[in-house]
């Protein structure tokens, strides 16, 4: 296995790494076991996009503790400190589903935030934020899957998207357990493909405690930092907005 520095070599060049089994079989069961359980009944906190095709979930820190591990993966820490420093804290956190699909293939790239080109030059590795997209079922040539630019947020100049060719694009296979590590400022999207199975992603994001929130959608629980070490309480310590009233309030 590449060691750290090899593997933040490879991120600072192309904006991304792969990480197979970044969870545990185990916890990728209960996971699951828990979103099955979430989506058996009408729930208020599951919203639909893209015409229906994904179904989408930025809640279900509050009702699981199976999910609190890919929030803060244990296995993913080392790497995420060193694209974002010490000052590295918690940003989002959703569940996703895209839905068998017969309709033509589409891919809708985009950078998140634009790529916020408002924030301060020059960040280390060229990421403000970092996000994660776990898999949660198996990835192949048959199933959607999470997609990349390779180096496209690489720089301070962040030029369209008709600057790049999409035969450049990597989509991203993987077995289940398997995180996608990515500069959220690069051309990513979910590729859309005629086919019979579900996939399953969980998305998170971090940032530095230094900027700004990216969201104001996760609420999170008390339980993910009371009690917990200085390294844990130190990467919550920066709540959005509606985590800080619920916190100041309830």
């Amino acid at each position: 296995m590449p060691s750290i520095k090899d593997q933040l070599e490879t991120y600072s060049q192309q904006g991304y790494l792969v990480i197979p089994d970044a969870l545990e079989a185990v916890d990728v069961d209960a996971i699951n076991a828990a979103i099955d359980e979430d989506i058996v009944e009408p729930n208020p906190f599951w919203i639909e996009r893209e015409e229906g095709h994904v179904a989408l979930n930025v809640h279900m820190l509050l009702g699981y503790e199976v999910m609190d591990v890919s929030m803060r993966p244990p296995s993913l820490m080392p790497l995420l400190e060193g694209i974002l420093g010490q000052d590295i804290c918690a940003e989002e956190h959703s569940v996703r589903i895209r839905k068998p699909f017969k309709g033509e293939p589409y891919c809708n790239w985009h950078r998140d935030g634009g790529g916020w080109t408002g924030m301060p030059a020059g960040p280390p590795y060229y990421t403000h934020y970092v996000s994660v997209a776990f898999y949660l079922t198996d990835v192949d040539e048959t199933t959607h899957t999470f997609s990349v630019l390779p180096g496209s947020g690489q720089s301070d100049d962040l030029p369209s998207l008709a600057n790049y060719d999409l035969h450049d694009a990597h989509h991203i296979q993987g077995d289940k357990g398997t995180a996608v590590i990515f500069n959220a400022g690069m051309f990513h999207a979910g590729n859309v493909r005629p086919s019979d199975r579900e996939r399953r992603t969980i998305h998170i994001y971090c940032g530095r405690a230094s900027a700004p929130p990216i969201s104001n959608y996760t609420i999170f629980p008390r339980r993910l930092w009371e009690g917990k070490d200085e390294a844990t309480q130190r990467y919550y310590a920066r709540p959005n907005a509606i985590t800080r009233l619920l916190q100041d309030h309830f």
